[in-house]
């Protein structure tokens, strides 16, 4: 039946064609018949040719009707003749909504394959698919996996995917198929699709080459029909041509209810082919019997055309019921016997237009009742069975959108969720329902606009605010404005009238505490703290990725017990297994404060998706960026926070873009890029700090002050430092007074600052955070030692680096050997000194510091250790003499001298007072020069 094919199965019960059939010149094989389209065989020819070589990709287009199914059935049966394995799909309009649910119908028929795949393979399609369970997968590892798995089959034999109505295919199938089509050069799999010329959703693929179906001019329709239609007079046929208006399917529908005398049986002509014809299809299925009528409107509905769902809900005998349809050849039975296809699409669509509202409702209960064990399915049926609220169906569906947000389907999640409010009794659940929507698409699917239209439909719609609208709202205004303030007052004004859980939070108040928790994090002002630390003291004690739990780390790191520790420590061991990506992101979170990232990477890395769940994406980002950071991995880090800003700019989250600019801030500070660390924290300073958001402020001041560090600029390090906080206080949820604390104190102690040094040091140190990690615990036992008497100084540094588990910190391994090495240097301890300075010098060379070794090298010469010892000009300067002049050339004064070599200005000036007539000069002015004019000394002496 579709377009102008000419066998027994397309015609309305009449004989096939015994007249000449059509060939492909070189083919060799008949494809009875199809007049008119000898250019478009030939061109599927070639291709199918080329698929066999080297993989192709071919897109029909043209009008409904037009021949294009005709056309996809002979390339899949002259493939077959040649040898090519063929699997076939469909879109369907009923089906837009269930994510990959075009891509099941391919990949079903793939099941012996699909159990030779790698499990980690087999399980992204299994999950995504809905076929099995397990995490959550990317949209990119689906992806990947689909295309190795048609690879692997391509292997054995050629592969071609046909793939009709791609216009009416849901969204992430059609991205499936978009994805294979760029990527079969050299696999031997071919695509070939089909899509209406006027559909309103193209199916668009960069270098995906089309053919567009035209309709037949007035000689090849009017052969066409007088080969089929002998019996009618040559005035019938020409005037069914000229109504057809050369559109195959049009022809031969209009001449089959043609009588002698000319008058039709079916729809008047005048109003186009495309639904002329399905009203002459409507008035064949109106013609079946009752019963075959609602089994084909089963099988419509459906979707899939899986013959098992339709035994279950067609009852006893159902399918023997389609045999009046088969007879008809309105449908057709697969040769394995496991699926019934509609011969044209517009069969399926007069189906549906010839039935009622309650047959259809009725349709759908059964099929919701044969579905049991899919739930997302049976929540779709449930949801087109009912036209008045009904809450027990809209927790069926509400639990549905839940099945589909833990396999990674956002976008069908809200779609079911939307659904579940339409059919709610209760106002409350349905404003719940709707919020939660809203903060789905926002958090996960990326879709602003999405959140933003749902969020006018809970407008206006409640006497009194409820955790999730205020969530929904606040996570929006401040992911997209920054305005912690709007967040902060909508969700305190919503727990006022929250009733207080009486056990666990449920997720409704899960979320609203999270949302909270991130307004107030990112805000870092008292004012906003204290009303959350108040809402904190009416809940018991949480789960470690709880946002209770979130919070109370965030108030105070060091009030948390060894008990929670311990719970943290085996959740993150089995993220492995977790497939719910918020407990992932909100633990992996909790895990960032406590210096467990390392744990969470691999579970991280499954839910930093391609185009997938942006909630997921990008505090991924944050995690894997700044556990590259503290491993020393500074490029790996820099790429990662580079790819996390130019997402939140593309989806248009500017707030988390700014996270991203402080972890390349801390790279470029640490790799001694001042002018990239500068760049970013105006960067963060100019977009935070108009709006209050004070955490962000604290953030750029730590990548500034670890730049001038690196800088010896001790001055600019304790102003930037004791920005975050003053020296002694460490302030409630402000982190980056406890990772900046050696900061401030290396500062303070460089600049002269030795009280506010011991201060800050004795804070940390009564912080009790030093059992947290052994990165907390080598930062307050650093600063202790940099602070301690001559005395105890060494027992200090070496019960620092002595401390296990540091290794996996080695920049802040450097550092105290570095500062070791200072501080045994300005006791003239230069032997042992040497020791230190040297593991600094060799841990900031791998990790390519230049900053800092700089440093390290500078406190070397100073000891008479040199890499690059350089010979006297004149009378010999000791080593010291040669350090201080190198610092007195590069323009520096006399105190800036004293404070990097840990010596008094005066004791500068007595050297350089002995430098001038050594070299034979007379002024600073002179010292580059002298200095470069110098001849090749011998080595130090390295004892």
């Amino acid at each position: 039946m579709r377009g102008a094919r000419l066998t027994s199965a397309e015609g309305r019960g009449g004989a096939a064609d015994a007249g000449r059939a059509e060939t492909v010149t070189g083919v060799g094989f008949d494809l009875t018949g199809l007049v008119g389209r000898n250019r478009e065989l030939g061109e599927l020819a070639t291709f199918l040719d080329a698929v066999a070589s080297d993989g192709a990709a071919l897109l029909l287009t043209g009008d409904p009707g037009v021949g294009k199914t005709a056309l996809l059935d002979a390339a899949a049966e002259l493939a077959m003749v040649k040898g090519t394995r063929v699997i076939r799909g469909s879109g369907a309009e009923y089906e837009t909504d269930i994510s990959f649910a075009g891509l099941h119908q391919l990949v079903t028929s793939l099941s012996r394959e699909l159990g030779r795949m790698p499990h980690s393979m087999r399980q992204a399609i299994e999950v995504a698919l809905g076929l099995g369970v397990g995490p959550a997968p990317s949209r990119i590892a689906v992806l990947n996996a689909v295309l190795s798995l048609f690879g692997e089959v391509a292997k054995e034999q050629p592969l071609l995917l046909v793939v009709d109505d791609l216009h009416v295919l849901d969204e992430a199938s059609r991205s499936a198929v978009g994805f294979v089509a760029r990527r079969l050069g050299g696999r031997r799999i071919g695509l070939l699709g089909a899509q209406r010329a006027e559909s309103g959703v193209p199916f668009r693929v960069t270098g995906l080459a089309e053919l567009e179906i035209a309709p037949l001019n007035d000689a090849d329709a009017l052969r066409l029909l007088s080969r089929r239609f002998v019996h009618l007079p040559r005035r019938i046929l020409s005037t069914v041509a000229q109504d057809a208006q050369g559109n195959p399917l049009a022809l031969l529908e209009f001449a089959g209810t043609a009588s002698v005398s000319g008058n039709g049986k079916g729809a008047g002509w005048g109003s186009g082919p495309g639904r002329d014809v399905r009203a002459l299809y409507g008035a064949r299925v109106e013609r079946l019997p009752q019963d075959t009528r609602e089994l084909l409107l089963l099988a419509a509905l459906e979707g899939s055309g899986d013959i098992r769902v339709l035994e279950a809900a067609g009852g006893p005998g159902g399918l023997d019921r389609l045999a009046p349809a088969e007879r008809d050849h309105l449908v057709k039975v697969a040769e394995n016997g496991l699926a019934v296809r509609f011969r044209h699409p517009l069969v399926r669509s007069a189906v549906v237009d010839g039935s009622t509202g309650e047959q259809r409702r009725s349709a759908h209960r059964r099929l919701a009742d044969a579905l049991v064990d899919q739930p997302e399915r049976r929540g779709d049926h449930l949801a087109r069975a009912v036209t008045v609220p009904d809450e027990a169906v809209a927790t069926v569906i509400e639990s549905a959108a839940r099945s589909s947000l833990r396999r990674g389907d956002a976008d069908g999640a809200v779609a079911r969720l939307r659904r579940a409010a339409e059919v709610s009794s209760d106002q409350a659940a349905r404003r719940r329902r709707l919020s939660q929507a809203a903060y789905v698409a926002a958090w996960v699917a990326g879709h602003l606009e999405v959140s933003h239209e749902i969020l006018r439909e809970v407008h206006g719609d409640q006497a009194t605010p409820s955790l999730s609208g205020a969530a929904a709202v606040g996570f929006l205004v401040l992911v997209t404005e920054g305005d912690a303030d709007t967040a902060h007052a909508l969700l305190i004004k919503a727990f006022e009238y929250a009733p207080l859980p009486s056990g666990p939070p449920d997720d409704e108040w899960e979320t609203a505490l999270f949302t909270l928790t991130l307004a107030c994090q990112y805000s870092g002002r008292q004012e906003h703290w204290q009303s959350l630390v108040d809402v904190l003291a009416q809940l018991p004690e949480a789960p470690p990725a709880a946002a209770a739990s979130l919070a109370r780390i965030h108030y105070d790191p060091g009030s948390v017990s060894d008990r929670l520790l311990r719970r943290l420590d085996k959740e993150i061991s089995q993220l492995r297994a977790q497939t719910d990506s918020d407990v992932v992101i909100h633990t992996a979170l909790t895990a960032s404060y406590l210096d467990r990232l390392p744990s969470c990477r691999e579970a991280v890395s499954r839910f930093i998706r391609d185009g997938g769940a942006v909630g997921a994406s990008m505090p991924g980002l944050m995690y894997i960026a700044l556990d590259d950071l503290y491993a020393g991995r500074w490029q790996a880090s820099a790429d990662a926070a580079a790819e996390l800003i130019a997402l939140c700019q593309e989806m248009r989250y500017p707030l988390f873009a700014q996270v991203g600019h402080y972890i390349a801030a801390m790279t470029a500070a640490q790799r001694g890029e001042l002018d990239a660390c500068r760049d970013h924290c105006e960067n963060i300073w100019g977009w935070s700090g108009p709006r209050g958001l004070r955490r962000m402020e604290n953030c750029a001041h730590q990548a500034a002050a670890r730049a001038a560090l690196g800088d010896a600029d001790f001055e600019t390090a304790y102003r930037h430092a004791t920005a975050i906080c003053e020296p002694g206080v460490l302030s409630p949820f402000n982190p980056e007074a406890l990772w900046s604390a050696p900061d401030l104190v290396e500062a303070a102690m460089r600049s002269g600052r030795h009280a506010e040094a011991r201060r800050h040091a004795h804070a940390m140190r009564r912080a009790g955070v030093d059992r947290l990690s052994s990165r907390y615990a080598l930062s307050v036992a650093t600063v202790t030692a940099m602070t301690s008497t001559p005395e105890t100084m060494a027992q200090h540094f070496e019960e620092a680096l002595a401390l296990p588990g540091i290794e996996q910190w080695p920049f802040e391994v450097g550092r105290a050997h570095l500062a070791y090495g200072e501080r045994l240097r300005r006791r003239g301890l230069n032997r042992e000194a040497r020791v230190q300075l040297a593991a600094a010098l060799s841990r900031f060379e791998e990790l390519v510091a230049p900053t800092w070794k700089a440093r390290a090298s500078a406190e070397l010469r100073a000891t008479g250790m040199t890499r690059t010892a350089r010979g006297k000009v004149g009378t010999a300067l000791t080593p010291q003499e040669l350090e201080v002049a190198r610092l007195a050339a590069t323009g520096l004064s006399n105190p800036q001298i004293a404070s990097r070599l840990f010596l008094s200005p005066r004791t500068v000036s007595s050297h350089l007072y002995r430098v001038f007539p050594k070299l034979g000069i007379a002024s600073r002015a002179a010292l580059r020069n002298a200095l470069e004019a110098r001849t090749p000394e011998p080595p130090a002496d390295r004892s």
